[in-house]
C-alpha cells in the first residue's frame, strides 16, 4: 500500500505541474503560454506570482521525488539495475526542480546574472541530460517484464519527441522566436505525461498482484 500511494504520486506531480502553468500564466500579467517558458512563471522578480509558482512547484518536485523512491524500492539494483538507476535520477531531477522554482529562480531577462541565476541554469541543464537516460533505462529494463513489452517503444518515441521540440526551443531562444513556450510545453509534457502512464502502470500492476494474492489465499 505504501507503494501503491508513492506511486500515486507520479500521477499527482505533474498533475500540480499543469496547474502551475494553467493558473500561473492566468494570474502573471502579460503571459503567453506561446511566447514564455514555464520557467518564466517563477521568475526572479515575477509580480504577484513567484510565491505561488514556487510553491506548486516545489509540491510537485516532492511529488517526483516520492515517485523516484516508490521505483527504487520496488526494483532493487541487484535484480533490475537500469529501472533502479532510472528512480534515482527521476530521484535527483525531482530534487533539481524543487531548487531551481524556489532557492535558484531564473533571471530576468536581459538583466546581469546572478548566482542563484547561474544555479538554475546549471541545475535545468543537468536535469535534461539526466531525464532522457532515467526514461530510456525504465523502458528498456521492463522491457521484459509481462505486459510491459509495448511501454518500451512508447518510451523511446516520447524520447524522441521530447528531443527533437527541446532541440527546436534551444533554436527558438537562440534566435527570439515568439514560439519558444509552446514548443516548449510540447517536448516537457511529453515527459510528464510518460510519467503519469509509467504510474498508472505501476498502480494497475500492483492492484492485479493484490487481488490475485487475495484470489491464491481464498483458494
Amino acid at each position: 500500500m505504501n507503494k501503491r500511494l508513492l506511486f500515486l504520486c507520479g500521477i499527482l506531480g505533474p498533475v500540480a505541474f499543469l496547474l502551475n502553468d494553467i493558473i500561473g500564466g492566468i494570474v502573471t500579467p502579460n503571459y503567453s503560454y506561446i511566447e514564455n517558458t514555464i520557467s518564466d512563471l517563477t521568475k526572479a522578480g515575477t509580480q504577484g506570482t513567484y510565491l505561488f509558482g514556487s510553491i506548486i512547484l516545489l509540491i510537485s518536485a516532492l511529488m517526483g521525488i516520492a515517485f523516484g523512491i516508490g521505483i527504487i524500492s520496488r526494483f532493487k539494483y541487484k535484480h533490475a539495475k537500469p529501472v533502479f538507476l532510472g528512480g534515482l535520477f527521476l530521484v535527483i531531477i525531482g530534487i533539481f526542480t524543487g531548487l531551481t522554482g524556489t532557492i535558484f529562480p531564473q533571471d530576468p531577462i536581459g538583466q546581469e546574472l546572478t548566482f542563484p541565476g547561474t544555479m538554475h541554469i546549471v541545475l535545468v541543464g543537468i536535469s535534461l541530460i539526466l531525464t532522457f537516460p532515467a526514461l530510456l533505462m525504465i523502458g528498456i529494463g521492463l522491457n521484459k517484464a509481462k505486459g510491459w513489452k509495448s511501454f518500451r517503444s512508447y518510451t523511446f518515441f516520447s524520447v524522441l519527441i521530447s528531443f527533437i521540440f527541446g532541440g527546436i526551443s534551444v533554436i527558438l531562444a537562440v534566435k527570439e522566436i515568439a514560439l519558444l513556450g509552446l514548443v516548449e510545453r510540447v517536448s516537457v509534457y511529453t515527459i510528464q505525461v510518460w510519467i503519469v502512464v509509467l504510474a498508472c502502470k505501476f498502480i494497475a500492476e500492483d492492484m492485479r498482484f493484490q487481488r490475485d494474492l487475495i484470489t491464491n489465499s481464498s483458494d
